[in-house]
């Protein structure tokens, strides 16, 4: 199964500090280097039987 065959939903990260502020760093650094806003969207991937 590749990467393109997995349904997705948007990761639940209220409770994870940690990764909620590499990602707004990361922004910040992206939208500083493009001089234009930049937004991440953080998505899992569903949980199926094959955990391919």
């Amino acid at each position: 199964m590749t990467m393109m065959d997995k349904d997705y939903r948007i990761a639940e990260l209220s409770s994870q500090s940690d990764a909620l502020d590499a990602i707004r760093k990361l922004e910040k650094q992206l939208t500083e280097t493009y001089g234009s806003e930049v937004a991440l969207i953080a998505y899992a991937a569903e949980n199926d039987e094959d955990n391919d």
